[in-house]
């Protein structure tokens, strides 16, 4: 999927003229240098032609200076929704990059350095001014990963489970954290899942999604930074409060928001894979009294054996009947999921504890409970028994959503007209804004994490321009640290562009989750039932 796209005029003036003040400034001093060894790229990436991809204008282009083994000077660089172009020819993924920033300065000479680091090796990225670096840097920081969260922030309190209400450590600005466990990612199933999440949080075109800020990893843990927010999934919601109902308005707002997020989903041609109520972070912030965002995306390729493992880690009450019969997940089962969803809440009435055991007792009778309650409020019966039953209409759209047959359930587009949520819908919800950048589907750039897991399709960029390099093997979590303990910067010449202080993970995340008995994992929301997990 394309769609029309043109740069940002200023932000393509910009760019223009700090390539034209790179292009009057000569580097090569830098090759002279003995404490310069560890700038030197070598690094695999993905050459272009391989890929579908069709960039009329990227979001950000420039020239870089490039340092290999037998190669110094300038390359053309761009960077287009996640992805940076190297030499009009590779293509690097930043969602697998740690990003880290230095300059070097003496009383005449001056350099600043963008490095990538992936298990592959690192691209080194050599500027002469400043702003270079602090525009590029802006640019990519966004898609890659960060190690100094303890620097720049402290963790203040639990606000739900596995989001935590941060500081900014300087700013004193206070902004929410997703926390994730990577001890928690046991296969490569799940590493995919959360890889995908990732991009998927990435791209500002998805709605009703946390606004991700910047994703940081630091002692095995993930922290997903994003904009302040208070709020709580639905599950915990009704389990905390004292018989607390949702009312009909925000039931109809956390219907709509859904829906938008799968549509600005589709347009991409994603889906989520897993909507559950522990996916489902309702919330209020300085703008919005009430509105709720969708986590933990369940998207990737499903083929024979990992849908099998979908089967297996997914509650029953969230399989659609299609997908038993072997169709992948899709949009339309996400409706359903959605639809489920709706009708267990409409049906809840605090007569049993609202966890698994209710789910798995009600979903099965939800459209019998539908059809005997529509003819109560023909006959004009109004009844008491759940008071989150307003109208026929929203009986309705719950019918059509949870349709056995795909092909009578309700479109995602006829959805959002219904009369029910129409009427009822949050004045001041989240608008679906058109999508005005020019791009391939972000599908498209998902899944080009497979063709860069193929070692034949990859190459060493500098191959013409140095000599051959060889892969390394190491953990992927804790590559950083271990690039890091192994370079030995002086001080004296070398400095860190991050000025904060060094400071120990602030320990209160583990002591917030010894008060709420809570452990910060993605595999908790990839396997539900541990007895059934594969």
């Amino acid at each position: 999927m394309i769609k029309n796209n043109i740069r940002p005029r200023a932000s393509s003036e910009r760019l223009d003229k700090l390539a034209a003040l790179e292009n009057q400034t000569s580097l090569e001093w830098i090759m002279k240098n003995s404490q310069m060894q560890e700038f030197k790229s070598n690094i695999r990436m993905i050459p272009k032609d391989t890929l579908s991809l069709n960039i009329h204008v990227p979001e950000h282009e420039g020239v870089a200076t490039i340092w290999a083994d037998k190669w110094f000077g300038q390359k053309k660089i761009s960077q287009f929704r996640g992805l940076l172009i190297y030499d009009n020819q590779f293509c690097l993924v930043l969602n697998d990059c740690f990003i880290e920033k230095k300059r070097y300065q003496s009383s005449y000479l001056r350099a600043y350095f963008l490095k990538l680091i992936n298990q592959t090796g690192q691209l080194v990225l050599i500027f002469s001014h400043p702003l270079s670096l602090k525009q590029w840097n802006n640019c990519i920081k966004k898609f890659c990963k960060r190690n100094n969260f303890n620097k720049k922030f402290k963790v203040v309190e639990l606000i739900c489970q596995n989001f935590y209400q941060i500081q900014h450590k300087k700013q004193k600005k206070l902004l929410s954290s997703q926390v994730i466990n990577l001890a928690s990612i046991q296969n490569y199933d799940q590493a995919e899942l959360l890889d995908n999440y990732l991009k998927i949080l990435r791209n500002s075109s998805i709605n009703n999604y946390i606004e991700t800020l910047g994703v940081f990893e630091e002692k095995q843990m993930l922290f997903i930074v994003c904009k302040y927010f208070r709020g709580n999934s639905i599950d915990q919601f009704y389990n905390q409060s004292k018989k607390q109902y949702l009312t009909q308005q925000q039931i109809a707002t956390i219907c709509i928001s859904i829906l938008l997020a799968l549509k600005s989903l589709s347009e991409e041609e994603l889906f989520h894979g897993k909507i559950s109520f522990e996916n489902i972070i309702y919330y209020s912030n300085l703008k919005i009294q009430f509105g709720t965002y969708l986590i933990n995306s369940h998207y990737k390729f499903y083929d024979q054996n990992t849908l099998f493992k979908y089967l297996q880690s997914t509650p029953e009450y969230l399989i659609a009947p299609e997908i038993k019969q072997g169709i992948n997940p899709s949009i339309q089962t996400d409706v359903y999921q959605l639809g489920m969803i709706l009708g267990l809440i409409t049906f809840f009435n605090f007569t049993k504890a609202f966890n698994q055991d209710y789910f798995l007792e009600k979903s099965p009778t939800l459209m019998q409970l539908i059809v005997q309650q529509e003819k109560l409020i023909i006959k004009q019966k109004e009844s008491y028994d759940y008071p989150q039953l307003f109208s026929i209409s929203q009986l309705d759209l719950i019918k059509r959503m949870i349709q056995p047959n795909p092909s009578l359930r309700i479109s995602l587009n006829d959805a959002l007209k219904h009369v029910w949520l129409i009427n009822n819908k949050e004045k001041k919800i989240q608008k679906l804004i058109p999508n005005q950048i020019a791009f391939p589907s972000l599908r498209t750039i998902i899944e080009i994490k497979d063709s860069e897991c193929d070692i034949k399709k990859t190459m060493n960029n500098f191959s013409d321009e140095n000599s051959s390099y060889v892969k390394q093997q190491q953990d992927p979590n804790s590559l950083f640290e271990q690039i890091k303990q192994n370079q030995k910067v002086n001080s004296e010449t070398f400095v860190d562009s991050n000025d904060d202080d060094e400071n120990l993970l602030n320990d209160k995340i583990e002591k917030l989750n010894q008060q709420n008995n809570l452990v910060p994992s993605f595999k908790d929301h990839c396997c539900m039932y541990q007895s059934r997990c594969i």
